[in-house]
Protein backbone atom coordinates (compact mmCIF):
# COMPACT_ATOMS: atom_id res chain seq x y z
CA UNK A 1 0.00 0.00 0.00
CA UNK A 2 1.04 3.83 -0.79
CA UNK A 3 -0.06 6.73 1.60
CA UNK A 4 -0.57 9.71 0.69
CA UNK A 5 -0.04 12.12 3.54
CA UNK A 6 2.63 11.84 6.38
CA UNK A 7 1.44 14.81 8.25
CA UNK A 8 -0.40 14.97 11.71
CA UNK A 9 -3.37 12.87 10.66
CA UNK A 10 -1.46 10.07 9.34
CA UNK A 11 1.10 10.20 12.71
CA UNK A 12 -2.19 10.02 14.79
CA UNK A 13 -3.36 6.40 12.93
CA UNK A 14 0.19 5.37 12.29
CA UNK A 15 0.74 2.51 14.33
CA UNK A 16 -2.42 1.13 13.65
CA UNK A 17 -2.19 1.25 9.57
CA UNK A 18 1.39 -0.03 10.31
CA UNK A 19 -0.40 -2.78 12.26
CA UNK A 20 -2.66 -3.93 9.48
CA UNK A 21 -0.76 -3.17 6.04
CA UNK A 22 2.43 -3.04 4.58
CA UNK A 23 3.43 0.01 3.40
CA UNK A 24 5.91 0.16 0.48
CA UNK A 25 6.27 4.41 -0.20
CA UNK A 26 4.86 7.19 0.67
CA UNK A 27 3.77 10.63 -1.53
CA UNK A 28 3.19 14.09 -0.20
CA UNK A 29 2.79 17.03 -1.82
CA UNK A 30 5.31 18.62 0.22
CA UNK A 31 8.28 18.91 -1.24
CA UNK A 32 10.49 19.48 1.20
CA UNK A 33 9.91 15.18 1.73
CA UNK A 34 10.56 14.13 -1.36
CA UNK A 35 13.91 12.37 -2.08
CA UNK A 36 13.78 11.34 2.22
CA UNK A 37 12.70 8.37 4.46
CA UNK A 38 10.22 7.75 6.62
CA UNK A 39 11.31 5.00 9.19
CA UNK A 40 13.15 3.51 5.93
CA UNK A 41 10.50 3.60 3.55
CA UNK A 42 10.77 6.50 0.87
CA UNK A 43 9.11 9.14 0.31
CA UNK A 44 8.28 10.51 -3.28
CA UNK A 45 6.30 13.35 -4.56
CA UNK A 46 2.18 12.66 -6.60
CA UNK A 47 3.28 12.64 -9.68
CA UNK A 48 6.04 9.98 -9.30
CA UNK A 49 2.73 7.34 -9.01
CA UNK A 50 2.62 5.62 -12.26
CA UNK A 51 6.26 4.53 -11.19
CA UNK A 52 4.95 2.66 -8.15
CA UNK A 53 3.90 -0.95 -8.09
CA UNK A 54 0.87 -0.81 -5.56
CA UNK A 55 -2.64 -2.62 -4.56
CA UNK A 56 -4.45 0.79 -3.11
CA UNK A 57 -3.22 4.39 -2.02
CA UNK A 58 -4.75 5.49 1.37
CA UNK A 59 -5.27 9.27 1.55
CA UNK A 60 -4.43 10.84 5.07
CA UNK A 61 -5.60 14.04 5.40
CA UNK A 62 -8.50 16.30 6.07
CA UNK A 63 -8.12 17.40 2.58
CA UNK A 64 -8.97 14.17 1.24
CA UNK A 65 -11.37 14.73 -1.77
CA UNK A 66 -8.63 16.92 -2.78
CA UNK A 67 -6.23 14.38 -2.94
CA UNK A 68 -8.38 11.70 -4.86
CA UNK A 69 -8.95 14.37 -7.33
CA UNK A 70 -5.40 15.06 -7.60
CA UNK A 71 -4.38 11.07 -8.05
CA UNK A 72 -7.13 10.59 -10.86
CA UNK A 73 -5.56 13.83 -12.83
CA UNK A 74 -2.94 11.80 -12.59
CA UNK A 75 -4.52 8.16 -14.04
CA UNK A 76 -5.37 6.22 -11.07
CA UNK A 77 -7.92 4.03 -11.03
CA UNK A 78 -10.62 5.55 -8.35
CA UNK A 79 -10.89 1.87 -7.35
CA UNK A 80 -7.68 1.70 -5.82
CA UNK A 81 -7.99 4.92 -4.16
CA UNK A 82 -9.06 4.64 -0.40
CA UNK A 83 -10.23 6.79 2.71
CA UNK A 84 -9.14 5.88 6.24
CA UNK A 85 -12.65 4.99 6.85
CA UNK A 86 -12.27 2.81 4.18
CA UNK A 87 -9.52 1.32 5.15
CA UNK A 88 -10.55 1.20 8.56
CA UNK A 89 -13.79 -0.95 8.40
CA UNK A 90 -11.80 -3.00 5.82
CA UNK A 91 -10.12 -4.07 8.97
CA UNK A 92 -12.51 -4.15 11.73
CA UNK A 93 -15.61 -5.39 9.80
CA UNK A 94 -17.79 -7.99 11.78
CA UNK A 95 -16.81 -6.16 14.87
CA UNK A 96 -20.33 -5.12 16.97
CA UNK A 97 -20.25 -3.37 20.38
CA UNK A 98 -23.44 -4.07 22.24
CA UNK A 99 -25.07 -1.56 24.72
CA UNK A 100 -28.18 -2.49 26.23
CA UNK A 101 -31.53 0.10 27.35
CA UNK A 102 -32.28 -0.64 30.60
CA UNK A 103 -35.55 -0.06 29.96
CA UNK A 104 -36.74 -3.14 27.37
CA UNK A 105 -40.30 -5.08 27.83
CA UNK A 106 -41.54 -7.36 25.32
CA UNK A 107 -41.86 -5.38 21.87
CA UNK A 108 -45.72 -5.87 20.65
CA UNK A 109 -44.25 -5.14 16.92
CA UNK A 110 -41.75 -5.85 14.50
CA UNK A 111 -38.12 -5.08 14.96
CA UNK A 112 -36.54 -1.35 13.66
CA UNK A 113 -33.03 -0.78 13.10
CA UNK A 114 -31.87 3.14 13.08
CA UNK A 115 -28.32 3.58 11.55
CA UNK A 116 -26.79 7.03 12.18
CA UNK A 117 -22.92 8.68 11.81
CA UNK A 118 -21.08 8.96 14.96
CA UNK A 119 -23.68 9.64 18.26
CA UNK A 120 -22.68 12.82 19.08
CA UNK A 121 -24.80 16.20 20.87
CA UNK A 122 -25.56 17.05 17.40
CA UNK A 123 -29.07 17.49 15.51
CA UNK A 124 -29.04 14.28 13.35
CA UNK A 125 -27.89 12.29 16.19
CA UNK A 126 -30.78 13.31 18.43
CA UNK A 127 -33.33 13.34 15.38
CA UNK A 128 -31.97 9.64 14.98
CA UNK A 129 -32.68 9.28 18.95
CA UNK A 130 -36.05 10.65 19.30
CA UNK A 131 -37.20 8.87 16.02
CA UNK A 132 -36.37 5.62 18.53
CA UNK A 133 -38.37 7.05 21.46
CA UNK A 134 -41.38 7.66 19.35
CA UNK A 135 -41.01 4.11 17.41
CA UNK A 136 -40.43 2.42 20.93
CA UNK A 137 -43.33 4.21 22.70
CA UNK A 138 -45.51 2.74 19.86
CA UNK A 139 -44.20 -0.89 20.68
CA UNK A 140 -41.43 -1.45 18.42
CA UNK A 141 -38.14 -3.04 18.92
CA UNK A 142 -35.61 -0.47 18.14
CA UNK A 143 -31.49 -0.42 18.23
CA UNK A 144 -29.66 2.58 17.33
CA UNK A 145 -26.56 1.63 15.57
CA UNK A 146 -23.85 4.00 14.33
CA UNK A 147 -19.80 3.66 14.05
CA UNK A 148 -19.18 5.36 17.36
CA UNK A 149 -20.45 7.59 19.70
CA UNK A 150 -19.67 9.78 22.82
CA UNK A 151 -19.78 7.68 26.14
CA UNK A 152 -22.01 10.52 28.04
CA UNK A 153 -25.13 10.32 25.25
CA UNK A 154 -24.76 5.98 25.00
CA UNK A 155 -25.36 6.23 28.32
CA UNK A 156 -28.05 8.80 28.61
CA UNK A 157 -29.53 7.03 25.35
CA UNK A 158 -29.58 3.26 27.07
CA UNK A 159 -31.07 5.10 30.17
CA UNK A 160 -34.49 5.40 27.82
CA UNK A 161 -34.76 1.93 26.89
CA UNK A 162 -32.68 1.95 23.74
CA UNK A 163 -30.56 -0.62 22.82
CA UNK A 164 -27.02 0.75 21.24
CA UNK A 165 -25.00 -1.16 18.60
CA UNK A 166 -22.22 0.45 17.11
CA UNK A 167 -21.02 -1.42 14.32
CA UNK A 168 -17.22 0.00 13.57
CA UNK A 169 -17.42 -0.44 9.82
CA UNK A 170 -20.44 1.75 8.99
CA UNK A 171 -21.30 3.27 6.81
CA UNK A 172 -18.88 0.10 4.63
CA UNK A 173 -21.07 -2.97 4.63
CA UNK A 174 -19.74 -6.41 4.67
CA UNK A 175 -20.94 -9.73 4.77
CA UNK A 176 -21.37 -9.75 8.74
CA UNK A 177 -23.13 -6.49 8.89
CA UNK A 178 -25.47 -7.05 6.03
CA UNK A 179 -26.48 -10.49 7.51
CA UNK A 180 -27.37 -8.29 10.94
CA UNK A 181 -29.08 -5.90 9.08
CA UNK A 182 -31.13 -8.69 7.18
CA UNK A 183 -32.30 -9.69 11.30
CA UNK A 184 -34.48 -6.81 11.40
CA UNK A 185 -38.15 -6.03 9.60
CA UNK A 186 -37.35 -2.24 8.94
CA UNK A 187 -34.46 0.15 8.92
CA UNK A 188 -34.35 4.09 9.13
CA UNK A 189 -31.18 5.54 7.24
CA UNK A 190 -30.35 8.49 8.84
CA UNK A 191 -28.78 11.46 7.49
CA UNK A 192 -27.08 11.83 3.52
CA UNK A 193 -23.46 10.46 4.69
CA UNK A 194 -25.24 6.94 5.08
CA UNK A 195 -25.52 6.92 1.23
CA UNK A 196 -24.03 4.12 1.12
CA UNK A 197 -25.97 2.59 3.36
CA UNK A 198 -29.28 3.31 1.90
CA UNK A 199 -28.67 2.10 -1.60
CA UNK A 200 -27.24 -0.78 -0.04
CA UNK A 201 -29.67 -1.93 2.45
CA UNK A 202 -33.05 -0.71 0.17
CA UNK A 203 -32.04 -3.85 -1.69
CA UNK A 204 -32.56 -5.99 1.62
CA UNK A 205 -34.90 -4.57 3.78
CA UNK A 206 -37.82 -2.04 3.91
CA UNK A 207 -36.01 1.29 4.58
CA UNK A 208 -36.20 4.66 4.47
CA UNK A 209 -33.63 6.86 3.86
CA UNK A 210 -33.76 10.37 6.37
CA UNK A 211 -31.92 13.93 5.34
CA UNK A 212 -30.81 16.48 7.22
CA UNK A 213 -27.80 18.14 5.23
CA UNK A 214 -27.34 21.85 4.51
CA UNK A 215 -25.98 22.52 1.08
CA UNK A 216 -22.12 22.60 2.11
CA UNK A 217 -22.25 18.85 3.00
CA UNK A 218 -22.97 17.69 -0.39
CA UNK A 219 -20.02 18.02 -2.01
CA UNK A 220 -17.17 16.46 0.28
CA UNK A 221 -20.04 13.21 0.64
CA UNK A 222 -20.86 12.68 -3.67
CA UNK A 223 -16.78 13.12 -4.16
CA UNK A 224 -16.47 10.11 -1.58
CA UNK A 225 -19.41 8.01 -2.67
CA UNK A 226 -19.35 8.94 -6.07
CA UNK A 227 -20.66 5.41 -7.40
CA UNK A 228 -24.05 5.79 -5.67
CA UNK A 229 -24.91 9.23 -6.78
CA UNK A 230 -26.52 8.42 -9.87
CA UNK A 231 -30.37 9.16 -9.41
CA UNK A 232 -30.81 5.10 -10.95
CA UNK A 233 -29.58 4.08 -8.09
CA UNK A 234 -31.37 5.76 -6.12
CA UNK A 235 -34.79 5.03 -7.54
CA UNK A 236 -35.81 2.36 -5.17
CA UNK A 237 -34.89 4.23 -2.05
CA UNK A 238 -37.73 5.95 -0.23
CA UNK A 239 -36.06 9.04 0.89
CA UNK A 240 -37.88 12.11 3.20
CA UNK A 241 -36.04 15.23 4.48
CA UNK A 242 -36.20 16.63 7.61
CA UNK A 243 -37.74 19.85 5.83
CA UNK A 244 -38.04 22.13 3.14
CA UNK A 245 -34.89 23.97 3.13
CA UNK A 246 -33.18 19.43 3.29
CA UNK A 247 -35.19 18.61 0.56
CA UNK A 248 -34.27 21.61 -1.45
CA UNK A 249 -30.49 20.54 -0.95
CA UNK A 250 -31.19 17.25 -2.18
CA UNK A 251 -33.39 18.10 -5.14
CA UNK A 252 -30.39 20.52 -6.32
CA UNK A 253 -28.11 17.71 -6.85
CA UNK A 254 -30.91 15.26 -7.34
CA UNK A 255 -33.40 17.10 -9.23
CA UNK A 256 -37.18 15.97 -7.87
CA UNK A 257 -36.41 12.64 -6.20
CA UNK A 258 -37.67 14.24 -2.96
CA UNK A 259 -41.07 14.95 -3.10
CA UNK A 260 -41.55 14.35 0.80
CA UNK A 261 -40.99 16.13 4.19
CA UNK A 262 -40.56 13.80 7.46
CA UNK A 263 -40.26 16.47 10.29
CA UNK A 264 -39.25 15.25 13.66
CA UNK A 265 -40.35 15.40 16.97
CA UNK A 266 -39.06 15.46 20.90
CA UNK A 267 -39.91 14.31 23.62
CA UNK A 268 -41.54 17.12 26.14
CA UNK A 269 -39.64 17.54 28.86
CA UNK A 270 -41.57 21.00 30.25
CA UNK A 271 -40.98 21.63 33.54
CA UNK A 272 -42.03 25.00 35.49
CA UNK A 273 -39.80 27.78 34.63
CA UNK A 274 -37.42 29.42 37.32
CA UNK A 275 -40.27 31.71 38.30
CA UNK A 276 -37.81 33.61 41.20
CA UNK A 277 -37.15 37.34 39.89
CA UNK A 278 -34.17 37.18 37.83
CA UNK A 279 -31.97 40.31 37.47
CA UNK A 280 -31.34 39.47 34.42
CA UNK A 281 -32.70 37.90 30.66
CA UNK A 282 -30.88 34.86 29.78
CA UNK A 283 -30.43 34.22 26.05
CA UNK A 284 -28.71 31.21 24.73
CA UNK A 285 -27.49 30.62 21.60
CA UNK A 286 -26.73 26.47 21.33
CA UNK A 287 -24.37 24.31 19.43
CA UNK A 288 -20.99 23.46 18.28
CA UNK A 289 -18.81 26.99 17.65
CA UNK A 290 -18.66 26.73 14.01
CA UNK A 291 -19.42 29.24 11.07
CA UNK A 292 -22.49 28.04 9.76
CA UNK A 293 -23.61 28.69 13.04
CA UNK A 294 -23.02 32.39 13.62
CA UNK A 295 -21.94 32.64 16.61
CA UNK A 296 -20.52 35.86 15.18
CA UNK A 297 -23.26 37.16 14.26
CA UNK A 298 -24.83 36.73 17.28
CA UNK A 299 -21.95 38.41 19.21
CA UNK A 300 -21.39 41.22 16.64
CA UNK A 301 -25.61 41.97 17.41
CA UNK A 302 -24.50 41.98 20.98
CA UNK A 303 -21.94 44.70 20.55
CA UNK A 304 -24.18 47.00 19.07
CA UNK A 305 -26.47 47.02 22.20
CA UNK A 306 -26.58 49.74 24.29
CA UNK A 307 -24.74 49.42 27.05
CA UNK A 308 -27.94 49.81 29.59
CA UNK A 309 -29.95 47.00 27.48
CA UNK A 310 -26.13 44.46 27.85
CA UNK A 311 -26.84 44.82 31.58
CA UNK A 312 -30.32 43.86 31.65
CA UNK A 313 -28.79 40.58 29.98
CA UNK A 314 -26.42 37.88 30.01
CA UNK A 315 -25.51 36.01 26.78
CA UNK A 316 -24.58 32.55 26.81
CA UNK A 317 -22.71 30.24 24.23
CA UNK A 318 -23.49 26.60 24.76
CA UNK A 319 -21.88 23.99 22.50
CA UNK A 320 -18.71 22.25 22.05
CA UNK A 321 -15.54 24.27 21.78
CA UNK A 322 -12.58 23.49 19.39
CA UNK A 323 -9.37 24.59 18.23
CA UNK A 324 -10.27 26.06 14.74
CA UNK A 325 -9.10 29.76 14.03
CA UNK A 326 -12.82 30.64 13.99
CA UNK A 327 -12.87 29.71 17.51
CA UNK A 328 -10.16 31.64 18.47
CA UNK A 329 -11.78 34.58 16.77
CA UNK A 330 -15.12 33.76 18.70
CA UNK A 331 -12.78 33.82 22.28
CA UNK A 332 -11.70 37.10 21.77
CA UNK A 333 -14.68 38.42 20.56
CA UNK A 334 -16.31 36.69 23.85
CA UNK A 335 -13.62 38.07 26.24
CA UNK A 336 -14.52 41.73 25.28
CA UNK A 337 -17.90 41.40 26.13
CA UNK A 338 -18.16 41.16 29.77
CA UNK A 339 -22.40 39.83 29.56
CA UNK A 340 -21.41 36.63 27.18
CA UNK A 341 -20.56 33.39 28.91
CA UNK A 342 -18.87 30.72 26.83
CA UNK A 343 -20.95 27.31 28.57
CA UNK A 344 -18.88 24.90 26.61
CA UNK A 345 -21.09 21.39 25.74
CA UNK A 346 -23.35 20.07 28.27
CA UNK A 347 -25.60 16.64 28.34
CA UNK A 348 -29.02 16.25 27.57
CA UNK A 349 -29.96 16.06 31.34
CA UNK A 350 -28.07 19.28 31.95
CA UNK A 351 -29.69 21.11 29.40
CA UNK A 352 -32.92 19.99 30.40
CA UNK A 353 -31.94 22.01 33.92
CA UNK A 354 -30.44 24.64 32.06
CA UNK A 355 -33.53 25.48 30.08
CA UNK A 356 -35.91 26.64 33.09
CA UNK A 357 -33.23 29.65 33.89
CA UNK A 358 -33.00 30.32 29.62
CA UNK A 359 -35.80 32.97 28.59
CA UNK A 360 -34.89 33.06 25.17
CA UNK A 361 -33.15 30.83 22.37
CA UNK A 362 -31.57 32.27 19.56
CA UNK A 363 -30.51 30.38 15.95
CA UNK A 364 -29.20 32.75 13.62
CA UNK A 365 -27.19 30.25 12.18
CA UNK A 366 -26.34 30.63 7.99
CA UNK A 367 -28.43 27.34 7.17
CA UNK A 368 -29.88 24.82 9.60
CA UNK A 369 -32.46 22.08 7.67
CA UNK A 370 -34.17 21.96 10.72
CA UNK A 371 -32.73 22.72 14.30
CA UNK A 372 -33.88 20.87 17.45
CA UNK A 373 -32.55 23.76 19.79
CA UNK A 374 -35.40 25.82 18.06
CA UNK A 375 -38.12 22.83 18.33
CA UNK A 376 -37.26 22.59 22.23
CA UNK A 377 -37.32 26.16 22.67
CA UNK A 378 -40.91 25.66 21.45
CA UNK A 379 -41.60 22.75 23.54
CA UNK A 380 -40.36 24.84 26.83
CA UNK A 381 -42.21 27.27 25.78
CA UNK A 382 -39.19 30.22 25.34
CA UNK A 383 -39.09 33.29 23.34
CA UNK A 384 -37.17 32.22 20.11
CA UNK A 385 -35.39 34.00 17.46
CA UNK A 386 -34.62 32.86 14.35
CA UNK A 387 -32.55 33.43 11.08
CA UNK A 388 -34.80 32.99 8.07
CA UNK A 389 -32.35 30.38 6.83
CA UNK A 390 -33.31 27.87 9.43
CA UNK A 391 -35.74 25.25 8.53
CA UNK A 392 -38.07 26.21 11.46
CA UNK A 393 -39.21 29.17 10.78
CA UNK A 394 -41.36 27.56 8.36
CA UNK A 395 -43.58 27.01 11.58
CA UNK A 396 -43.20 30.53 12.96
CA UNK A 397 -45.03 34.02 12.09
CA UNK A 398 -42.80 36.55 13.25
CA UNK A 399 -44.02 38.45 16.54
CA UNK A 400 -46.84 35.81 17.14
CA UNK A 401 -44.78 32.41 18.13
CA UNK A 402 -41.55 33.76 17.49
CA UNK A 403 -39.23 35.76 15.80
CA UNK A 404 -37.45 36.01 12.23
CA UNK A 405 -34.65 37.91 11.22
CA UNK A 406 -32.77 37.90 7.69
CA UNK A 407 -29.50 35.78 7.72
CA UNK A 408 -26.35 37.61 8.35
CA UNK A 409 -27.45 40.75 9.19
CA UNK A 410 -26.36 42.03 12.42
CA UNK A 411 -28.22 44.90 12.42
CA UNK A 412 -31.80 43.40 12.06
CA UNK A 413 -30.82 40.71 14.89
CA UNK A 414 -29.83 43.49 16.84
CA UNK A 415 -32.76 45.05 16.91
CA UNK A 416 -34.64 41.80 17.53
CA UNK A 417 -32.66 41.47 20.66
CA UNK A 418 -33.11 45.03 22.13
CA UNK A 419 -37.17 44.46 21.37
CA UNK A 420 -37.08 41.40 23.18
CA UNK A 421 -35.06 43.10 25.80
CA UNK A 422 -37.54 46.04 26.28
CA UNK A 423 -40.84 43.67 25.82
CA UNK A 424 -39.88 40.56 28.11
CA UNK A 425 -42.67 41.51 30.30
CA UNK A 426 -44.86 41.32 27.81
CA UNK A 427 -44.18 38.04 25.95
CA UNK A 428 -45.86 35.65 27.93
CA UNK A 429 -48.99 34.69 24.39
CA UNK A 430 -45.36 34.93 22.35
CA UNK A 431 -44.50 32.21 25.13
CA UNK A 432 -48.00 30.23 24.98
CA UNK A 433 -47.60 30.28 21.02
CA UNK A 434 -44.44 28.62 20.96
CA UNK A 435 -45.51 25.80 22.91
CA UNK A 436 -48.75 25.42 20.78
CA UNK A 437 -46.17 25.61 17.99
CA UNK A 438 -44.75 22.20 19.19
CA UNK A 439 -48.34 20.34 20.51
CA UNK A 440 -49.70 20.60 16.76
CA UNK A 441 -46.11 19.35 14.83
CA UNK A 442 -43.72 18.02 17.26
CA UNK A 443 -44.50 15.98 19.95
CA UNK A 444 -43.10 12.45 20.11
CA UNK A 445 -46.73 10.70 19.35
CA UNK A 446 -47.12 12.84 16.62
CA UNK A 447 -43.31 11.83 15.05
CA UNK A 448 -44.13 8.12 16.20
CA UNK A 449 -47.44 8.06 14.03
CA UNK A 450 -45.53 9.54 11.10
CA UNK A 451 -42.77 7.25 11.22
CA UNK A 452 -45.04 4.25 11.73
CA UNK A 453 -46.82 5.12 8.47
CA UNK A 454 -43.50 5.41 6.33
CA UNK A 455 -42.68 2.18 7.60
CA UNK A 456 -45.52 0.44 6.42
CA UNK A 457 -45.32 2.63 3.17
CA UNK A 458 -41.92 1.16 2.57
CA UNK A 459 -42.54 -2.27 3.49
CA UNK A 460 -45.75 -2.51 0.85
CA UNK A 461 -43.44 -1.25 -1.76
CA UNK A 462 -40.67 -3.08 -1.15
CA UNK A 463 -42.93 -6.24 -1.54
CA UNK A 464 -43.83 -5.06 -4.85
CA UNK A 465 -40.54 -4.02 -6.08
CA UNK A 466 -39.80 -8.26 -5.03
CA UNK A 467 -42.29 -9.59 -6.75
Amino acid sequence: MVVFGIGKFFREKEVFIKENTTIIAFIDNNKMFYGKSLNAIPVFLPNHINKLFYDKILLMSAKANEMKQQLIELGVESEKIWYWEQFFSNIVHGTFRFYLGNKNGIARHKKVLIISTVLNYNGGTLAAFYAAMALQNKGYQVVLSAPDGNKKLIQEITEKGINIVLCLALPYLYQEELFWIQQFDFVLVNVFQMIKCAYEISKLRPSVWWIHEPKELYEDITLRFSEYTKNKKLSGINIYAVSNIAQRNFNMHFPGRIDKVLTYGIPDEKRDANKSKKEKIIFALIGAIIPIKAQDIFLKAIALLNEKDKLKAEFWLIGSVGQSEYVHQIRNMVSKERTVQLKGVLTRSEMNQVYTDIDVVVCPSIEETASIVVTEGLMYGKVCIMSNTVGMADYIEDGINGFICKCGNVEDLAEKLQWVIGHIETLEKVCLNARKTYEKYFTLEKFGNRLESLLIEAEKQYLTRKH
